[in-house]
């Protein structure tokens, strides 16, 4: 995308501004990052260390910048649906947050409604382009599902991991969570 404002070169950058915004040294930050010296923090700050997902993510976790994790999915792409991240400030007030996420829910169904009469008049050999803007607004749910845990996260100390966890315990119990490793080589034989 050349119109891309984020750019991989500019996340030791980031990395540095968001580590000082928590009033970590460089050396309280190595330790936290597996007992690494200040020296290393250094050189990931000046873009001396080649940056992988998964140190930039450790780095945010330990931070609490949510919004920075979901940079780097977006910047290395983690996953296709990984979108540009919503500025922290709008994480801050959970109301704000819930209000956002109704306003984004009421779209979503409505685009889905509208998803739904284009997917019943489909016809045989008639190609029809995607309804990309109905598209969007569902896909507009995921960052209002994150604006919300990230405003309860700071303001009354939601456990995202620990609730991803319950989550997926009841997943794998109701058997909608994809199948162990082992079970799917079964499937495929």
């Amino acid at each position: 995308m050349s119109n891309n404002p984020y750019k991989l070169d500019n996340l030791p950058k980031i990395m540095r501004e968001v580590r000082k915004t928590m009033g970590f040294t460089q050396f309280q930050l190595g330790q936290l990052l597996g007992g690494k010296d200040q020296r290393y923090v250094s050189d990931v700050e000046n873009g001396l260390t080649t940056l992988t997902p998964e140190l930039c993510i450790k780095w945010f976790e330990i931070c609490g910048a949510y919004e920075h994790i979901d940079l780097v999915h977006y910047l290395f792409r983690l996953h296709p649906r990984a979108t540009a991240p919503v500025d922290p400030a709008l994480n801050v007030s959970p109301s704000k947050a819930l209000i956002n996420f109704m306003k984004q829910t009421k779209e979503s169904l409505e685009a889905a409604e509208n998803i739904a009469l284009w997917l019943a008049n489909e016809r045989p050999g008639r190609i029809e382009a995607l309804p990309m803007a109905d598209l969007k607004e569902i896909l507009d749910l995921g960052p209002a599902v994150d604006t919300l845990f990230y405003a309860l996260s700071r303001s009354h100390g939601l456990k995202m991991q620990e609730l991803a966890d319950k989550w997926t315990r009841k997943a794998l119990m109701d058997q909608v969570a994809m199948s162990k490793q082992e079970e799917r080589k079964a499937m495929l034989v």
